[in-house]
């Protein structure tokens, strides 16, 4: 099942965009959904791995990948997405340190604004936060995290891939393989 949209985060990119010889990034998310956004705000937090980098920016000058921010926005919209970020910035962001999770804030406020029902993470916590502060029943917001990747590509829905190019994935992104061997996807 291909998804209408997907924004993206920075964590995910980072972590299955590091191969040259696995290009999981511009593989992957077009696979995924008919169209991908990502706020300015992560993009500019993408400077290493440079393949990464260089797999976003394929996929920008391809228009598969569209970069968006508050300047786009009407006057509603900034209302709600103003908001939005300031709820999400209550429980995610620390005045300390006011820049560690707001590439997610950003990306949340805007998924918010624009209908954008999933958004591609690896965070693992992050699920309860968009329930108890986002969803309401109305342009509700699913994190895609690397594991429902893996899980969409064992049962098919991705077609082309198969356990090989799911391990490398699990290997890239830094997770344990004996985890994958065992309990994600046995071999039978």
């Amino acid at each position: 099942m291909k998804f209408k949209n997907i924004i993206i985060d920075a964590d995910i990119c980072i972590k299955i965009g590091g191969s040259p010889k696995y290009r999981f990034l511009e593989i992957l998310f077009p696979m995924i959904a008919d169209k991908i956004y990502m706020h300015k705000t992560v993009y500019d937090e993408i400077m290493s791995p440079a393949c990464a980098k260089e797999q976003v920016d394929s996929l920008i000058e391809s228009d598969i990948l569209e970069l968006i921010d508050e300047e786009q926005l009407g006057d509603i919209e900034k209302v709600l997405y103003n908001s939005t970020y300031a709820s999400l910035a209550s429980v995610m962001i620390n005045p300390n340190k006011p820049r560690k999770n707001k590439g997610e804030v950003c990306s949340l406020a805007m998924a918010k604004t624009k209908s954008i029902t999933y958004f591609g993470t690896d965070e693992m916590d992050l699920q309860p936060i968009i329930d108890e502060k986002l969803n309401s029943g109305i342009d509700d917001i699913f994190c895609i995290r690397i594991i429902d990747i893996i899980y969409m590509i064992r049962d098919g829905e991705l077609s082309g891939l198969k356990r090989k190019e799911a391990k490398a994935l699990w290997r890239l992104a830094g997770k344990s393989t004996e985890w994958f061997d065992n309990k994600i996807w046995p071999i039978i």
